[in-house]
């Protein structure tokens, strides 16, 4: 079972943005009401079954307390959140992840426009406690596109913050595309996980190409108003298919870079079959392939 060391079969010279990596949705949703969690583990749970790229919402309270978001639901403690993580990065040293760090987006519900924030000297704080980015935040970059497993080793360093807007300590503006749309994330689960991989035709990054697997519950979709478990539940019986359609089309297959996904814990299967891509990729180190295949159909 390789799922927590997995990144160490990757070769050096590999961009990170070529990387094939699970990401998690939502990604400290854990214990939030039905209608809002889109994950059943902490970010230590991910982290042991090879999530590597986590998107966390951030909200704050009337307390002054950083609270994980998913729209007006608030979860876990940002706390309890990195706590999990920082028990990651103690674990093993072989792993590098990237956290897409952001207060939650505004919304609009009706005429209602809806605005969240966190205090980013509050979320510096806390960064600061739990995971360190002074001594582990690699910064040494302009383009994410030039940075290499290699360098990333060589450097020490155990995660990037990505932040458009550079809003925390030690954080880039690294590029970042996540193709979405409210219509076809919302269309019929079996349509939607056979075609969902067509935005590889049209849209392209030379930085983090987040690859959005789950559907989005919205008013007027044919999934209408749910909730992420029962989506889940609905689309990933398609979600192997949905996956063999990037491996066996090679265009797709080199601008995989994060998979991102609901539910990333439930089983293996998801991580599985994304951390596999990298064997179909050739970014695995030709002496490991076998023994990382080996590795992925043991849990």
């Amino acid at each position: 079972m390789i799922y927590d060391k997995w990144m160490s079969y990757i070769r050096d010279d590999v961009p990170i943005t070529k990387v094939v990596m699970p990401g998690a949705h939502n990604a400290g949703s854990k214990g939030m009401n039905f209608m809002a969690c889109c994950q059943d583990g902490s970010l230590y749970d991910q982290a042991k079954y090879g999530v590597r790229h986590f998107c966390l919402r951030l909200g704050e309270d009337r307390l002054g307390r950083i609270h994980i978001a998913h729209g007006v639901t608030r979860g876990m403690l940002l706390s309890e959140a990195l706590s999990g993580l920082a028990r990651a990065l103690d674990e093993n040293d072989t792993e590098f992840y990237i956290l897409d760090l952001r207060e939650y987006y505004d919304q609009k519900v009706g005429p209602i426009k809806l605005s969240f924030s966190a205090d980013p000297g509050l979320v510096d704080v806390l960064l600061a406690r739990y995971i360190d980015p002074q001594r582990y935040a690699y910064t040494d970059f302009d383009r994410i596109g030039d940075v290499t497993m290699g360098d990333l080793r060589k450097s020490g360093k155990r995660f990037i913050i990505v932040n458009e807007k550079t809003d925390y300590a030690y954080s880039k503006a690294a590029e970042t595309i996540f193709p979405w749309s409210a219509e076809f994330h919302g269309s019929n689960p079996e349509y939607f996980s056979r075609h969902v991989a067509e935005y590889f035709d049209s849209d392209h990054t030379d930085g983090i190409y987040w690859f959005q697997t789950q559907e989005t519950p919205n008013l007027g979709t044919d999934v209408g108003m749910t909730f992420p478990y029962k989506l889940d539940q609905l689309n990933r019986p398609f979600f192997p298919e949905m996956i063999e359609r990037i491996r066996t089309t090679p265009s797709y297959l080199e601008q995989a870079n994060v998979i991102e996904g609901d539910f990333m814990t439930l089983d293996y299967m998801k991580v599985r079959l994304i951390i596999s891509l990298n064997l179909d990729k050739g970014t695995v180190k030709e002496e490991l392939r076998e023994e990382f295949a080996k590795g992925l159909e043991t849990v």
